[in-house]
């Protein structure tokens, strides 16, 4: 039996389909579902965006061809065994315009699947180990939904970030909060990017701005997602809106560029995508006008009266803070509560 060692993306896809949190979905994609996902956003009747795929690079494959079955590991640790093995390739170019639109190519996970995925391969998993398919930072939806039958939560709003928490998100947060009264924020960790936030930063963070807003009639949840960006824009924003139903969520907010990646999207993209599809998604989707600062209010707002000139606004971003850590800058209150911004500092983030 061949040995095939998981990379952390492919381990993270193997955690979460196994657990049901990309329903439809529970398995990698065989070639007639990915393509079938690529051209009709369908997996059987079913909406689905983007597919959750199992490929390898050439010398794996080498490797791996003849195999009949297949023993996957993790960190030194049994995780599955394979069998039914097929492989079979994909047009690169036409997942990248299908996914990412004209100019794909110039987008960093395009490049990245282009090189990482010289064929794919489908499977049915003979065995699991269990007991090794597990992630710290990994809570399955089965076992978040005992948590909110147990506070009695019913209906639930959700946000999804990369990020430590800045102003705007918690403006956000407490929009969440006084339009649908419940919130999971719920923040993506597993991304091993330079310059990123680790994974225990954002979570810690984020659960010191929840703390912020919890009492008696709000019900304020942190959970990670164990996953990674794809920097897939609207289609990447539908998939995390896909997972936060499985959780449970009713309502979800779409940002300004979710999952994009610098001005590699349109603005709003993903927000008008899922609202567009928000019925065959099947939760509410949430998409307003980007906070910002505002220099005459003098405080964070989407809509104010002041908006129409560029010089009153200042507008926020992950970016714009992480680089004022590098440099060992000062973050002003208006970017970042100083609750948060007095934990950060270099360390914080991936070398």
């Amino acid at each position: 039996m061949q040995k095939y060692n998981l990379n952390q993306n492919q381990f993270s896809d193997l955690i979460n389909l196994e657990n049901k949190v990309f329903l439809p979905l529970k398995n990698f994609v065989d070639e007639g579902e990915f393509k079938k996902i690529l051209y009709k956003e369908k997996f059987k009747s079913n909406f689905f965006p983007f597919p959750i795929f199992f490929g390898i690079k050439f010398n794996s494959y080498k490797k791996l061809k003849n195999a009949k079955a297949i023993k996957f590991t993790y960190k030194t640790k049994d995780i599955a065994i394979a069998n039914k093995i097929n492989f079979y390739t994909i047009d690169k170019n036409i997942f990248g315009k299908k996914v990412y639109g004209a100019r794909y190519f110039k987008n960093p996970y395009f490049q990245k699947f282009k090189k990482e995925n010289y064929i794919f391969l489908s499977f049915k998993l003979k065995k699991v180990f269990k007991k090794n398919l597990n992630h710290r930072y990994f809570l399955s939806p089965k076992k978040f939904s005992q948590i909110k039958k147990k506070k009695k939560i019913k209906s639930l709003s959700s946000f999804h970030t990369r990020n430590v928490p800045h102003a705007a998100h918690q403006w956000i947060h407490e929009y969440l909060i006084k339009n649908y009264k419940n919130l999971l924020i719920q923040p993506l960790v597993g991304q091993y990017k330079r310059t990123e936030y680790r994974d225990n930063t954002i979570i810690n963070l984020n659960k010191i701005a929840a703390s912020a807003y919890r009492n008696q009639k709000n019900k304020i949840l942190v959970v990670p997602f164990f996953s990674y960006p794809r920097y897939g824009g609207p289609k990447e924003a539908a998939l995390h809106a896909i997972v936060r139903k499985n959780f449970g969520c009713t309502q979800f907010w779409v940002g300004r560029d979710h999952a994009g990646y610098k001005n590699f999207f349109r603005k709003y993209a993903s927000s008008k995508y899922c609202k567009k599809n928000q019925k065959k998604i099947g939760l509410q989707i949430v998409a307003k006008e980007e906070p910002y600062y505002c220099k005459i209010c003098k405080e964070i707002n989407n809509n104010c009266k002041h908006l129409k000139i560029k010089k009153n606004i200042v507008l926020i971003s992950g970016h714009k803070i992480r680089k004022l850590i590098k440099k060992k800058s000062f973050i002003p209150k208006y970017l970042m509560s100083k609750t948060i911004s007095k934990k950060l500092n270099r360390s914080s983030l991936i070398n």
